[in-house]
């Protein structure tokens, strides 16, 4: 038995002495955290957008949240893993980032700079 701290390592996994060979999966916080927006390039007022959010994680990702920021206001929260925009607006013109959480801990992705051109 060893006391330890989250701090102490990225993974944890486990072995029997003498079967060092047969070792359990390891388990670790979200890492990786990224953000993918489709279709890519320039977004235009209108149009159908989606930003996913993925991540590495064992245990599986439990929850993600986006935040965003729009037009110079506060953070403001989304919890799910896809942020779709049916039409997008120039008012979603802002600054967003996911972040991804399991029992282990939290990542986040890089903030993402979204600037919706009018038509």
């Amino acid at each position: 038995m060893y006391s330890i701290s989250s701090e102490d390592a990225d993974s944890y996994s486990c072995t029997v002495k003498g079967r060092e060979d047969l070792r359990s999966p390891a388990v670790y916080k979200p890492k990786s955290t990224s953000v993918s927006v489709s279709p890519s390039g320039e977004i235009v007022e209108g149009s159908s957008v989606t930003m996913a959010c993925s991540s590495d994680a064992n245990p599986p990702v439990q929850r993600y949240i986006w935040w965003y920021k729009k037009n110079g206001g506060g953070y403001q929260s989304i919890t799910r893993p896809r942020h779709v925009f049916d039409q997008i607006q120039s008012s979603d013109s802002g600054e967003y980032y996911c972040e991804a959480q399991n029992e282990m801990g939290t990542d986040r992705s890089r903030t993402i700079n979204m600037d919706v051109r009018c038509e």
